[in-house]
């Protein structure tokens, strides 16, 4: 599969739909998928033509990061990915436009982290949310220490973040992680008539609405901070021994 195969994007009726599409790694991040989004983030937001993007997946949304491509980094590679995800998941946040997340299947870690920085989710019920990086010795390190307290509040993500649990779709919505659980077959329908709906209201509007929204919530020196801790458990002796027990399929010891 190239780069380009890894990801589809269309535009339709103002909307632009972009689809993750490395199936066989469940739509896992890896830097180049990742660059790939960033690009067509920012043709999105400088397409007078698309008002509205929806990001979304086939049977899985996203498994997280690409821990093969995570297992031969550095410890100065991991920071430096840790600050791609950074850049790419903060121009979904300051984008012009609004962002909507369709979420089938798997959202965990990165792919949880890719949801949170939309403006709206919705999931089928099959979807499946949580950061469970703390298995592999690992933080969460594309903002979700910072974005999931703001959205579930500073109680449930520490629960959530802490212990690795991964939550259902009606779990997620009872607790304000997305906004509506809708049945598989109507997702991607369910996520067409919301962005149509966000299409038809002022540009101006919404632009300055997602802003003092970014502003509010000042997370520029809580991702740095995230950053430089993920750096340093990947450092340890713990990521090695967590990634290897992922990859090989076992339970780690820590």
């Amino acid at each position: 599969m190239s780069t380009a195969d890894a990801l589809r994007f269309e535009v339709r009726d103002r909307i632009g739909i972009i689809t993750l599409s490395r199936e066989r790694a469940r739509n896992a991040l890896d830097s180049a998928l990742l660059r790939l989004l960033d690009v067509t983030l920012a043709a999105c937001g400088g397409d007078r033509e698309v008002r509205a993007v929806i990001v979304t997946g086939g049977a899985d949304f996203c498994a997280g990061a690409d821990l093969k491509e995570m297992g031969a980094m550095t410890v100065a590679g991991a920071g430096e990915f840790a600050r791609l995800g950074h850049s790419v998941f903060r121009r979904i946040e300051t984008l012009p436009k609004p962002v909507i997340a369709a979420v089938a299947g798997h959202a965990l870690g990165g792919g949880c982290e890719l949801a949170l920085a939309c403006d709206i989710r919705l999931a089928a019920e099959s979807a499946r949310f949580g950061l469970p990086e703390v298995n592999l010795g690992l933080i969460p390190g594309f903002g979700g220490t910072q974005r999931l307290a703001a959205l579930v509040g500073h109680g449930r993500a520490r629960e959530l973040i802490l212990t690795g649990r991964v939550v259902d779709a009606r779990e997620a919505e009872t607790m304000g992680l997305v906004s509506a659980v809708v049945a598989g077959p109507e997702l991607a329908e369910r996520a067409g008539d919301l962005a149509a709906r966000l299409a038809r209201k002022s540009r101006t509007a919404l632009a300055a609405a997602k802003k003092l929204l970014v502003e509010a919530a000042r997370l520029e020196q809580g991702l740095e901070l995230e950053a430089a801790a993920f750096t340093r458990c990947f450092g340890s002796p713990d990521r090695e021994e967590g990634i290897a027990a992922f990859l090989e399929k076992r339970q780690p010891v820590f």
